[in-house]
């Protein structure tokens, strides 16, 4: 099943936000972007894994490090068992307008780009080795 991923349109929403419910609401969406590409019968990985998230922002986006937590979390019992098996984690955020050569990206984030909205594009893969940096 690995590598797998996933984009999941609109802003994410911070960690830091008063709006709990604006909160579940994007960690269920989350969650459903990648059951929807998950395949059949697929179960929770129980391995430890990689996770690359990469937002792809129109307006002046929420701080990088409070997006994560509702990602990861959202993904808790659907890609893998518990958000403890993440052992390694890149972060990117990058403004949709500076964007300058889309020829070289994958076919994934080039979709979600051609809608012109918003998006994050997650990566779950095999963790890397202990002392590969």
């Amino acid at each position: 099943m690995l590598p797998f991923e996933f984009i999941v349109t609109g802003s994410p929403v911070s960690l830091q936000t008063n709006n709990r419910t604006l909160l579940q609401n994007w960690k269920a969406k989350v969650r459903q972007a990648a059951l929807d590409r998950l395949p059949v019968g697929a179960s929770p990985i129980i391995t430890p894994v990689r996770v690359i998230i990469a937002h792809y922002y129109k307006r002046q986006p929420p701080d990088i490090d409070n997006i994560i937590k509702p990602i990861i979390d959202g993904l808790n019992l659907v890609v893998y068992a518990d958000d403890k098996q993440v052992t390694d984690l890149i972060v990117k955020r990058r403004n949709l307008k500076s964007l300058v050569n889309v020829q070289t990206i994958p076919a994934i984030i080039a979709q979600a780009f051609a809608n012109d909205e918003p998006f994050v594009y997650v990566k779950i893969d095999v963790a890397s080795e202990p002392f590969e940096l």
